[in-house]
């Protein structure tokens, strides 16, 4: 029995090794022809006009983009908010497709709230960046665009926790089982102990998902990073930055999949 297991075993690795070795060797031809032609294609200039670039970007457009975040924010999810509320409403506790239609926008709201904030935080650290560095000089961002980024900020923040907050209370409606608040820093542990099986089953493969997209933007930001180091002074901290991300991630995974792997470890993953 354990002869055939490990004839298997060599079977699989001998089956899948020539792909791989084509895959690294296509890789590395790439990766030489790729850095031999920045060497001759990369414009002697490109670094100062990628700077300038960024300058004008954090100066004049990352404050009015911050103030227009939460008004586009709500302009989207609210009409969404509202159909589904409106489908619930007149629900009558059977018919799935409209339950499912209902979560499906939901959903789709939560998304859209996530990457709101993921780009209030990034256009927050571009304007900070911008007015701390041009401090004291003509070029400084004015007062009034900075302070209003800020406040426009802080009102994508509050929209983003308020608009969560119904659209969590609105599916706790459709499902009543459902536990958590949005102000509850274990909200997340909590709503998850109140999932049944088959939507622990979603969960999971979800966030392998996640890890897999993680892992090759990682790899693909690493790269860029890497060449942008050797051509553009860009140094090595944007390459660190991702490596520990991806170094994170991965160490999560492993620590999670070694603590659910023990006798009796197969509870909550939170």
């Amino acid at each position: 029995m354990k002869e055939n297991n490990n004839d298997a075993v060599r079977q699989e690795n001998k089956k899948a090794l020539p792909k791989f070795a084509l895959i690294m060797a296509v890789s590395l031809v790439g990766g030489i022809a790729l850095g031999l032609a920045l060497v001759f294609v990369v414009p002697e200039h490109l670094g100062d006009t990628l700077d300038a670039a960024g300058r004008f970007f954090t100066r004049h457009l990352a404050g009015p983009l911050l103030i227009a975040v939460p008004f586009l924010e709500l302009a989207i999810c609210l009409p969404i908010y509202s159909g589904a509320k409106k489908r619930l409403a007149a629900w009558d506790g059977e018919d799935e497709a409209v339950s499912s239609e209902a979560e499906a926008r939901l959903s789709v709201c939560i998304w859209i709230t996530g990457m709101a904030l993921t780009l209030s935080l990034f256009l927050l650290a571009a304007m900070v960046s911008n007015f701390v560095k041009d401090a004291g000089t003509d070029q400084i961002m004015p007062p009034q665009m900075f302070f209003g980024g800020l406040g426009g900020f802080f009102a994508a923040l509050a929209v983003a926790v308020l608009l969560q907050q119904k659209l969590v209370d609105l599916s706790k409606r459709l499902n009543p089982e459902k536990h958590g608040s949005v102000y509850d820093t274990r909200f997340q542990k909590t709503w998850y102990e109140s999932c049944d099986e088959a939507e622990r089953a979603i969960i999971g493969q979800c966030a392998l998902k996640a890890y897999q997209a993680v892992s090759r933007t990682c790899l693909g930001l690493w790269l860029v990073f890497v060449v942008g180091g050797m051509f553009l002074d860009w140094g090595f901290l944007p390459a660190l930055a991702v490596c520990i991300i991806w170094g994170v991630s991965q160490s999560a995974y492993s620590w999670q999949a070694l603590k659910l792997s023990k006798p009796g470890g197969a509870g909550s993953p939170m």
